[in-house]
């Protein structure tokens, strides 16, 4: 496949694909539709043109048993430098750039992604796939080469959303965001596991939860349980862990989640950071509690305006936490923690 317009017969007649060199119009989405056990073989570079007003996505992909696979030198180009702003959600829309619903044990590896205007990958209402070997460059924004603000935001690298058995390794992420965020897990079947992950000037591995509003009971997409970040090594950004539950959402519950060894430099907000009065930042509320945060193995420094460990918990929001082997350097400010893990950590 190297013409757009060739896309949909190719999903719909064939199970093994190539696409190569293909230029997506402004304003249209690349749908992968995809029989079971297709694979998608991306060869070259995929140009999306730029558009304005458009949220996108850039890219939806659906199947069950399916394998995207970016071929040796392959470059995803979201063109994100005509779309950034700044401002970000607050500017101008902006298309995200890949919407994945999979099942089957789908498979998405050695994908190079280039300067997307708005954030990467959200995976959604999925069941067992693995995404290994992602490169996000979204270092050009960074820079400001107008000097007019044009710098890149909201530029998340992976987003989990109402998924189970989701297992991500060997990912790179350069941006402006979150690099690796799980926001609601599958209730009750919820399994995560994030090993061997590179962030570079991000807002660190994190934990968000409760996006919905309802009151009356416990919503399954306010949930979040077993989930695991092995192995990351974390390069500058606002922090290195970041759960932060709602308090303006509705009823849930995070459990059952282990951070460990984490190694981190450089940190210009926190090292670790856990609130539950996101994002308005007023009284802490125990809508989502937090129970079982086990935290292992975490090293490195954070910068000297910099806190190293702020917990800010509701009253019965934070229960059964285990910290143990802690060790962040370099801040002039004292950590604050309203609820004290047990183990060998003392805030």
């Amino acid at each position: 496949v190297t013409d757009f317009e060739q896309v949909l017969e190719a999903t719909r007649t064939c199970k093994d694909i190539s696409i190569e060199n293909l230029s997506v119009p402004g304003g249209q989405t690349l749908k992968l539709n995809l029989t079971d056990g297709s694979t998608v073989t991306f060869k070259g570079r995929t140009v999306f043109e730029f558009t304005t007003y458009w949220k996108g996505p850039l890219v939806t992909i659906n199947g069950t048993s399916v394998t995207i696979q970016g071929d040796e030198g392959h470059i995803f180009d979201g063109q994100g430098r005509y779309y950034w702003d700044g401002l970000g959600d607050k500017g101008v829309p902006k298309p995200q750039f890949f919407t994945v619903q999979t099942f089957g044990g789908s498979i998405m590896r050695d994908i190079y992604v280039l300067n997307s205007p708005h954030d990467v990958l959200q995976v959604t209402n999925s069941d067992r796939v693995e995404f290994y070997n992602w490169r996000i460059n979204d270092t050009a924004g960074d820079e400001d080469p107008t000097g007019e603000g044009k710098f890149g935001k909201n530029t998340d690298g992976i987003d989990v959303w109402n998924s189970t058995n989701v297992l991500i390794r060997d990912v790179a992420v350069f941006n402006q965001d979150d690099c690796v965020a799980v926001r609601c897990g599958k209730f009750p079947l919820n399994f995560h596991y994030v090993s061997n992950v590179l962030c570079y000037n991000t807002h660190g591995l994190s934990l968000s939860v409760g996006f919905n509003n309802d009151t009356s009971s416990i919503n399954p997409l306010n949930t979040l349980k077993n989930v695991t970040f092995f192995n990351a090594s974390m390069h500058g950004g606002e922090n290195a862990i970041h759960i932060k539950t709602h308090n303006e959402g509705g009823l849930g519950f995070i459990e059952d989640v282990l951070y460990e060894n984490i190694q981190l430099s450089g940190a210009t907000h926190y090292g670790i950071l856990i609130e539950q009065n996101y994002p308005l930042h007023t009284e802490p509320s125990d809508n989502v509690p937090i129970k079982n945060l086990n935290i292992l193995d975490v090293h490195g420094e954070v910068a000297s305006d910099a806190v190293a460990v702020q917990v800010v918990c509701a009253e019965e929001g934070c229960e059964d936490w285990f910290w143990d082997d802690i060790d962040i350097w370099g801040s002039g400010k004292e950590n604050s923690c309203n609820y004290k893990p047990s183990g060998s950590f003392l805030c």
